[in-house]
């Protein structure tokens, strides 16, 4: 369907740029006709009358643009008009009696010189060229540069006419494109471009309205009787500057400047006579009127473009003469609280006595007068411009270091002694049956306590720690002692860790606005439980043999029931990065950062079964210029443990050292932070908006 628009304008504006090109081609012939007509009556009325009638002259006209006709129609060339020949010996129609007409005279033109007349037929041929190019732009631009420097030539008129109807039809072609490409912009600019160089076409005006059809909605017809769609009245006073020097009463002065720009002045009764000097000189008619309403106290009311309404300028006056102007003011991406500020800032600023938000559709509705609604354009022009944005670039290096090293010999730190002759008394006496078995069979003899003692250890019968395992004796008889040393352990062990970090953000923040990142994992932390059901159910009947088999039929029996659930309550806490961002953009290129860093770790303790978090946090203000960085945090932490092991007064002693257990744990961990903040989005550059004059009230 689009398609079939592009051709039918084509079709259109062709047959509009051939029916102007042989309109100017007759009014061409006519001229040439009634030239000739004219030369052949003067030399008819020299020659010797005759009866017989003489034929007239065969009028021939070149057309020296076949190729740009060509060009134009696509290679469709119009049919000829056909001129039927008068056959040889017939009889010719005698001219009338009476004089024939002449031709209307033209304007005299300046006469051409030959330098000019070269030149024009020089551009005449480049243009001729550009339409065999399908350059319809350039040679418009070249034929309408030859019909100015000769403007007498009909050729170069009807070839700057033949290339503007080709201009116009190529725009109307790619605006026709443009629209069904889903370019309404590139679109409304062609047809712009052609409605400026031939504003009565229809066809422009067709596609035009086919454009604006695309976009419009649908709404049911509304009543606009009494509605004044031509916006405010505007006064037509004549230019030029004028000088006064009167002296009177007011109302006087006030006409007499108006009546001077061609404007009648219909006084109210409000406006007194009091005495007036005015003296200036070269003043228009914008001057003049500001200079009298100042000195007079007065406003203007239009009443229609030659009269005016003239009035003391007070608040009540206004409200009842000034015509008041509606309009729909769209605020986009504004929240609730800003549009109810700006109705507020709508009455109260600018006075205007309606203005009502729809804050689903984002559009205030003001009701109020021209140069309140104005001044409300120009200050919500200022306010609607966006805030601007920052780009906040934050590194975080993080390095940490840990090393553990434990070398040396732990020696005992405690030994047994016991009573050799008294430990074997109660093993013997404790084992006597165990010991007559091993005599009376013949494996040890009587009195060999040491064999007798091997077979108790070796059959199991002796639970004695102190025997079953190595020791050392001093002494003799009754006196003979025992000592169990402990256990000697020799360490050689080394740990380390060496842990990087480094996190690369990029925030885009909008001004006055707090951006949160947050990276890591969220960790869950039991802060209590609670349990639900009983360890037993004692209900009375419970277990009797026929409810216990009903139950049983429904899948349930008194250890399910009394069975105890217990459900925990947990808390997630975040482990990582948080980064919380507030820019503020300044004048000066300076941008003001309130900054929240806080780095949560996992600790390598708990508490009540409970993990230990390690927590690192950052919270300030600072004020940068645009794309430079700062250090705002630098932290440096050394932790180094050291424990020895060993005997006191022994493990001091030189030359004892390697007898001593040393363990040492190094814990060493670095944070840096920079912030580079970049504004990408500028706005209110000024440090103040414009200013805006109200009129005085009295």
């Amino acid at each position: 369907m689009g398609l079939d628009r592009v051709a039918l304008g084509r079709i259109d504006c062709l047959a509009l740029a051939f029916a102007s090109m042989f309109v100017a081609l007759f009014v061409f012939g006519a001229g040439c006709a009634l030239a000739q007509s004219d030369s052949a009556a003067d030399s008819t009325a020299d020659m010797p009358t005759t009866g017989v009638a003489q034929p007239l002259a065969e009028t021939k006209v070149e057309i020296p643009l076949k190729a740009a006709l060509a060009a134009a129609n696509a290679g469709a060339q119009p049919a000829a008009p056909q001129t039927t020949p008068t056959p040889a010996g017939a009889p010719q129609t005698a001219a009338p009696s009476a004089a024939p007409p002449t031709a209307a005279p033209l304007p005299a033109a300046n006469p051409l010189s030959e330098r000019q007349r070269r030149k024009a037929e020089k551009l005449y041929l480049q243009g001729a060229k550009r339409i065999e190019a399908d350059d319809p732009q350039g040679a418009y631009a070249i034929f309408a540069e030859a019909a100015k420097i000769d403007p007498a030539n009909p050729q170069y008129l009807a070839a700057r006419e033949v290339a503007r109807q080709h201009l116009v039809t190529r725009l109307v072609q790619e605006a026709e494109q443009a629209r069904l490409a889903a370019h309404p912009e590139v679109s409304r600019q062609k047809l712009e471009e052609a409605l400026a160089l031939d504003p009565t076409n229809p066809v422009i005006a067709q596609h035009v309205d086919e454009l604006a059809g695309d976009h419009r909605l649908r709404v049911d017809t509304v009543d606009e009787t009494g509605v004044d769609a031509e916006g405010p009245i505007q006064l037509a006073p004549v230019d030029g500057k004028k000088s006064f020097h009167l002296k009177g009463a007011r109302q006087e002065v006030l006409r007499q400047v108006l009546s001077a720009y061609q404007i009648v002045a219909v006084m109210d009764s409000t406006v007194t006579q009091e005495p007036l000097r005015l003296d200036a000189d070269d003043v228009d008619y914008a001057q003049a009127a500001e200079m009298v309403k100042l000195l007079t106290g007065t406003f203007f009311v239009p009443l229609d473009p030659k009269r005016v309404l003239i009035a003391k300028d007070t608040k009540d006056n206004r409200q009842k003469y000034e015509r008041l102007l509606v309009e729909s003011v769209y605020l986009p991406g504004l929240t609730d609280a800003e549009m109810g500020d700006i109705a507020s800032m709508t009455k109260t600023v600018f006075e205007a006595p309606v203005a009502a938000v729809s804050k689903d559709r984002g559009i205030l509705t003001v009701r109020a007068p021209e140069p309140q609604m104005k001044a409300l354009n120009a200050t919500l022009a200022d306010l609607l411009d966006g805030r601007a944005q920052v780009m906040i670039e934050v590194r975080l290096y993080d390095t940490e270091r840990a090393r553990t090293t434990n070398l040396g010999v732990a020696l005992p730190s405690q030994a047994t002694m016991f009573n050799v002759d008294s430990e074997l008394n109660s093993l013997i006496a404790g084992n006597q049956a165990a010991i007559n078995q091993i005599i009376s069979s013949g494996l040890a003899a009587p009195g060999d306590y040491g064999a007798i003692l091997a077979i108790l250890i070796a059959t199991g019968q002796i639970s004695s720690s102190l025997l079953t395992q190595g020791f050392a004796t001093f002494g003799g008889g009754i006196s003979q002692f025992g000592v169990v040393p402990g256990t000697v352990t020799g360490n050689a062990s080394l740990n380390a860790s060496d842990t990087r970090a480094l996190d690369d953000i990029h925030l885009r923040v909008q001004d006055q606005e707090a951006a949160t990142f947050r990276v890591g994992s969220r960790y869950p932390i039991v802060l209590s439980t609670y349990s639900t059901g009983s360890s037993s159910l004692s209900a009375a009947g419970i277990n009797t043999a026929g409810i216990s088999s009903a139950l049983n039929g429904l899948g349930l029996n008194a250890a399910s029931l009394s069975a105890q659930t217990t459900i925990p309550q947990i808390q997630y806490e975040d482990i990582g990065l948080t980064l919380k961002a507030t820019p503020r953009v300044q004048h000066g290129a300076d941008v003001s950062l309130k900054l929240e860093l806080e780095l949560t770790a996992l600790g390598g303790t708990t508490a009540d079964n409970n993990p230990i978090l390690d927590n690192r946090k950052y919270t300030g203000t600072i004020t940068l210029k645009d794309g430079s960085s700062a250090l705002v945090v630098s932290s440096l932490s050394r932790q180094e443990t050291k424990a020895v092991l060993g005997v006191p007064g022994l493990s001091d002693l030189p030359g004892l050292r390697s007898t001593t257990d040393d363990s040492k744990n190094i814990n060493v961990s670095n944070l840096v932070v920079l912030v580079t903040p970049h504004i990408v989005r500028r706005s209110h550059t000024d440090v103040a908006g414009r200013r805006i004059l109200f009129p005085p009230h009295e």
